[in-house]
């Protein structure tokens, strides 16, 4: 079902140049994905998908028309055109005895004709559960709505994060950042994580759940590590974070340090028109530049927030998930700006917060 504003609200937004901005893409509860106008900060569009929205992982695809959303505590997708609400693809993926289950693993290809995702199945059994291996499943996406993968191949486990070059690889993120040819399945490291050769580094700590960075055409993580003097390890010179970097449109990859453990931060994007500046959120905002590790500068919020994303021009950044409101602040100054309150007063929890370019 779709929802509009009221006549004089809608007169406002439509009278605004169609590639006027940005338009930001999230879901809340209780089952709304809401579309908002960046810069006017007005709702367009507000779609009620009528089933349980957690954890509201969300990939957009490459023209922007689409949202495919992770639904039904970790099991199944729907695709949702952003214009009209309608429900264009859908992959219920539980089937009798197997429960299927992807923990925020979700990723389109670049020319919009392939979904892909890493499941754990589970077999329910009358007296105990047995884990099955996990499955890297690729879809069509114009499968329509009883969507099947069309391939499933065996897969690592503790599969998070998906991303998509413009090479046709899917980069994953679990014990290593692995890199997959969808068409056989077959995983490789991209970037060494856990097994890293870092001597004086213990093994790094990363939380990946929010699949953004699109602007950039990367697929960035963040880590935090423990940092010694020397390959003993005997003595602690600092805790660290940094960063592993996929360039998407490249293949390059990266591995760089760029400050201390001073807060934590949930996630983390870089600017899309300067990369060196790397912004991170959770309880303060941090703005971080990455080629001198130095900190620009750091503010506290309101409240935590769980994700962040940066406009396509890179002047605002953008705070979101926990609450029910998007913070927005200033690039430069970290000044806050403005915030956008999702109508249903319903919380975001752990959806994404995605950035599509107008225009």
């Amino acid at each position: 079902m779709r929802h509009f504003l009221t006549s004089a609200a809608l007169v406002l937004t439509t009278a605004l140049p169609a590639a006027a901005g940005d338009l930001l893409v999230t879901i809340a509860k209780p089952s709304n994905l809401y579309v908002f106008d960046a810069e006017s900060r007005e709702l367009k569009v507000d779609c009620d998908l009528g089933e349980n929205i957690a954890p509201g992982v969300i990939a957009m695809s490459p023209d922007g028309s689409i949202a495919y959303a992770l639904i039904n505590r970790w099991q199944d997708v729907v695709g949702v055109n952003i214009e009209t609400c309608e429900k264009v693809f859908e992959a219920r993926q539980s089937k009798g005895d197997i429960s299927r289950r992807s923990i925020a693993s979700l990723a389109v290809s670049k020319d919009g004709s392939e979904l892909y995702t890493v499941r754990n199945p589970v077999k329910l059994m009358q007296d105990r559960y047995e884990v099955m291996k996990p499955e890297f499943a690729v879809f069509d996406t114009d499968a329509g709505l009883q969507a099947e993968p069309k391939s499933v191949t065996p897969a690592p486990r503790r599969i998070t994060v998906m991303g998509t070059d413009r090479k046709g690889a899917v980069y994953a993120a679990g014990h290593e950042i692995y890199r997959i040819d969808p068409a056989t399945g077959e995983f490789e490291v991209a970037i060494a994580n856990a097994s890293w050769d870092r001597p004086t580094y213990s093994p790094p700590d990363v939380l990946a759940f929010w699949p953004i960075g699109s602007q950039n055409d990367e697929f960035m993580l963040m880590y935090t590590a423990a940092k010694f003097t020397d390959e003993t390890q005997a003595e602690l010179a600092d805790f660290v974070w940094g960063y592993q970097s996929v360039d998407l449109t490249s293949g390059e990859t990266k591995i760089a340090d760029f400050a201390s453990l001073e807060v934590l931060m949930f996630s983390g994007v870089r600017s899309a028109t300067d990369p060196k500046y790397l912004y991170g959120v959770y309880t303060q905002l941090s703005k971080h530049d990455v080629e001198s590790a130095e900190l620009i500068k750091r503010v506290d919020l309101p409240h935590t927030y769980y994700v962040i994303n940066v406009s396509s021009d890179g002047s605002e950044i953008y705070v979101a998930g926990t609450n029910e409101d998007i913070g927005i602040y200033d690039s430069e100054t970290l000044e806050r700006i403005g915030e956008i309150i999702v109508p249903s007063g319903g919380d975001m929890s752990t959806s994404t917060l995605q950035v599509v370019p107008q225009g």
